[in-house]
């Protein structure tokens, strides 16, 4: 803990480390579905944008990444190599061609993750109702935050 305040050169709350061990293991987690889906993590994150936003075209895709549309086809074409990905015609424009996760790969990353998912609001609903409101609203204000502190991060690395 104080290698971390040192580092970052803010005194650290109790709850700090508890945060950064949440983000750590988020990001091994991150890392072992990547690696049972065989995927790297790249494509995986990828996988992901997709499965959040639903079917995009590879230009959409790209600007979600923050890549190269030749990157991000790259990307697309081992997503689609491995099953996880399936490309189809725009129904309202065919000169669109949308990717989209395919329902076996989703149904893939629910069960390794569902687990988890299960126990985090068994744990949630053991408090009481007060307490998760503060949990979600502190939670919330986190993510607020580290948008933002992303956002900021996107525009010194545009300059």
């Amino acid at each position: 803990m104080q290698n971390h305040e040192k580092a970052i050169g803010v005194p650290e709350h109790p709850a700090s480390s508890t945060l950064r061990a949440l983000f750590g293991l988020a990001n091994e987690t991150e890392r072992e579905v990547a690696r049972a889906l065989e995927l790297n993590l790249t494509d995986y994150r990828a996988f992901t944008v997709l499965s959040e936003s639903g079917p995009l075209t590879v230009g959409a895709l790209a600007e979600k990444l923050r890549a190269t549309a030749a990157t991000t086809t790259a990307i697309v074409g081992r997503l689609e190599m491995h099953g996880c990905v399936e490309r189809a015609r725009s129904t309202e424009d065919r000169r669109q061609v949308h990717v989209n996760v395919t329902e076996a790969a989703s149904a893939r990353v629910k069960e390794l993750l569902q687990p988890l998912a299960a126990a985090a609001a068994a744990q949630l609903d053991a408090l009481e109702p007060d307490h998760q409101l503060v949990v979600a609203d502190f939670l919330g204000s986190v993510v607020n935050l580290m948008q933002d502190h992303l956002n900021s991060l996107s525009a010194e690395g545009a300059r």
